[in-house]
């Protein structure tokens, strides 16, 4: 019973292996894996070229401009000794009181020319040997002034030694002296301004007495010597200016010498010439050279400073000039050339002299003006109408 029991658990077992075999799947292929997928290589950007707008620019080079200076002058400074005995101070003299007054018009200038009439020795000399303390010319350098021409008939007043005393006092405070000078040297002059030179010729038609020394020379009028001058300092120089001592005294109007000789100068090529000696003023105007050249011609300046009882010694005129060059020192022209006056005060007893422009005197100081005490006529009316015409003489 047993046996027949464990005959049929066994074929029962055997039985079930055979089903699970017939029920199993065949097993798949492997799926082949796929090939790594490539990332596509993208090259680098590559930059975009560099265009003219984005390179750094090279600053622009500055167009060259034209270039411009301002000239002043004056005529004679007559120091009489009048003005030097008012300047007196201790310890000295003091003469800004005097020139003071018009500075505002001189300084700033590139060129300021005045004409030293009266030695600058250290002495004070009265008429007819005039010559003034060497004081005169810290003032004037105070004021602005930068060249004194020395050619005038008062410059041998005191001699060689008086000569050589004026350039050594002026030149020691720069300013710049032409017209005399140590024989062995020129009288002529160059400066130079913002790069542009400017010559400086002058010249007197004599002296009043000789300055006894062969080896000291003031410049006398004399066409061979202006010519040979003008000639050697004219290819040097960008503008050039004749200071001429010319003329006869107290007259008003150039004589005919005076207006033949400025038209030889003009033809020479002076570009501005500036007239002294006369004591009054004289007209201005306008030449032609025979290259074509522009000349300006002040006949005579008048008195910067003086002690001359005469309402119309009393009165000078300033000019001021713009001058006008291009980049390579070519003049170009006169942008402005205008003529102001400059009138000398002083109250009786030649006291408290001062020197106004003409546009800041008053009635009030005309009637306190020491010319009246000495009999004599002096009005602004006066001053007002000569300069009128001065100033209708330069027009063009």
């Amino acid at each position: 019973m047993f046996l027949h029991k464990l005959t049929a658990l066994l074929l029962a077992f055997t039985l079930m292996g055979g089903c699970a075999g017939d029920d199993r799947k065949p097993e798949a292929d492997p799926v082949p894996e796929a090939p790594p997928v490539q990332q596509e290589q993208t090259a680098p950007e590559a930059e975009a070229p560099e265009t003219e707008a984005d390179a750094p620019q090279a600053e622009p080079t500055p167009e060259p401009r034209d270039i411009t200076l301002r000239l002043t002058a004056v005529g004679d400074n007559l120091v009489h000794n009048t003005l030097s005995f008012d300047s007196r101070v201790e310890g000295g003299y003091d003469f800004m009181p005097i020139y003071g007054p018009i500075a505002h018009k001189i300084e700033g200038s590139d060129i300021a020319i005045v004409n030293q009439e009266v030695p600058l020795d250290g002495t004070v000399g009265g008429y007819p040997t005039l010559s003034a303390p060497a004081e005169v010319a810290d003032a004037l350098k105070a004021v602005g002034f930068n060249v004194a021409t020395l050619a005038n008939n008062h410059m041998a007043d005191k001699g060689a030694a008086g000569l050589k005393a004026t350039i050594e006092n002026l030149e020691a405070r720069g300013i710049h002296t032409a017209g005399a000078h140590a024989a062995d040297l020129p009288g002529t002059l160059m400066l130079e301004k913002q790069g542009i030179r400017i010559g400086i010729l002058s010249y007197t038609y004599g002296t009043n007495s000789g300055l006894g020394d062969a080896g000291w020379v003031i410049d006398r009028i004399s066409t061979e010597q202006i010519t040979r001058d003008a000639e050697i300092l004219r290819p040097q120089c960008d503008f050039l200016i004749a200071a001429m001592h010319w003329g006869e005294e107290y007259q008003r109007t150039p004589s005919a010498g005076q207006k033949a000789f400025a038209q030889k100068l003009a033809d020479l090529g002076v570009d501005l010439i500036l007239g002294s000696h006369p004591h009054v003023m004289q007209p201005a105007q306008w030449l032609t050279g025979k290259g074509g050249n522009e000349t300006l011609c002040i006949y005579s300046l008048g008195n910067f400073t003086c002690d001359q009882r005469d309402q119309d010694r009393m009165i000078g005129a300033l000019l001021t000039c713009d001058l006008t060059f291009a980049p390579d020192g070519t003049f170009l022209g006169y942008e402005t050339a205008a003529l102001d006056g400059v009138v000398t005060h002083c109250t009786w007893g030649s006291k408290n002299f001062a020197l106004y422009m003409l546009e800041d005197y008053t009635e009030e100081l005309a009637a306190q003006h020491g010319l009246h005490k000495h009999q004599k006529p002096i009005s602004l009316a006066f001053f007002q109408e000569r300069m009128a015409g001065m100033k209708e003489s330069i027009t063009r």
